[in-house]
């Protein structure tokens, strides 16, 4: 049996944005026509930190299993706060093709789904961070791949995560913008991990605010104000921000949003439902998600000849 070990440095030269996002696509249809199983993350919480394991399996795209893990005191010790590792398997045989880096793997297919809800909302131009960590690196990465991005610029804890954060945009070739109020945005990127509201309005000029952190029922990014005043919410999916955010649960409970307003990424994909006006995009990430940009990097891997092939037996 021999194993193919895709790196952070093979994944970042395999990487094509547009690819991934057709990757993508196609796991949401397939997910809507019922191909896909996917069953609830298991999860365990412990204070701030938070552990889950995640499978999804197609017989037409294999089988993929990934342990997360999200430690928010990381930042303070100079690790990384996301970290993970992914299995990739053949779904008839139940071998086991690929382990992939995950922490690179995770940020990078989070960031994709992201730009796949931008694609179908709104286009962006004036993009505002908030938070300026690695996943928002990553975004900013992937949406200079996609997009025609005017000007951006950040908030962050700290002067110097911010200062590094907009160093790193500028040498993407991205136009930094320090004058670039948060309210004044089109486009809002919430990557953080508070458990209490980071966004407390929905700026006027704001059309669209991504919010990919407070991945448990107790934590917020976006205060109820932000929810009420969206015209839409727009889900990764109804089986993981109905169970795990706080930002759609707590409003949702408190009578504060209408269940009729939340539509689902993959309704978006497939055109069964449609969203417009102020809108608010919600991810926690879910395990076919996984599963599509593993098979992307899997195959592209393979035509190219790259990764490490170890033998097992």
């Amino acid at each position: 049996m021999e194993l193919l070990i895709l790196s952070k440095q093979t994944l970042e030269r395999l990487f094509n944005a547009e690819e991934a996002l057709n990757a993508l696509s196609l796991g949401y249809k397939h997910f809507e026509m019922g191909l896909v199983s996917n069953p609830e993350r298991s999860v365990i919480t412990k204070e701030n930190d938070w552990w889950g394991v995640m499978l999804a399996h197609s017989y037409e795209t294999g089988v993929c299993v990934k342990a997360v893990s999200v430690l928010p005191n990381n930042a303070k010790k100079g690790a990384p706060v996301t970290q993970a590792l992914v299995i990739y398997h053949n779904a008839l045989n139940g071998e086991p093709l690929a382990l992939i880096e995950g922490t690179t793997f995770t940020a990078l297919r989070t960031a994709c789904v992201s730009a796949l809800a931008l694609k179908l909302l709104i286009k962006p131009e004036g993009v505002f961070f908030v938070g300026t960590g690695l996943q928002a690196r990553y975004h900013a990465f992937v949406l200079k791949e996609l997009f025609d991005i005017k000007e951006v610029n950040a908030r962050s804890k700290t002067t110097q995560s911010r200062e590094s954060f907009l160093s790193y945009c500028a040498n993407l070739g991205l136009k930094v913008n320090s004058s670039l109020k948060e309210e004044d945005a089109q486009t809002v990127i919430v990557a953080t991990t508070s458990n209490v509201p980071v966004i407390e309005r929905f700026g006027e000029k704001n059309k669209i605010i991504v919010s990919i952190g407070a991945p448990t029922p107790s934590a917020r990014e976006l205060s109820d104000q932000v929810l009420k005043k969206a015209d839409y919410i727009v889900v990764d999916s109804y089986e993981g921000c109905l169970k795990e955010a706080g930002d759609i649960i707590q409003p949702l409970s408190a009578g504060l949003l209408k269940r009729e307003k939340i539509v689902s990424l993959g309704e978006l994909v497939t055109s069964k439902k449609s969203a417009s006006g102020k809108i608010v995009y919600k991810s926690v990430g879910i395990a076919f998600q996984d599963l599509y940009i593993a098979k992307y990097f899997f195959d592209k891997a393979q035509k190219e000849g790259v990764g490490q092939n170890v033998s097992l037996v």
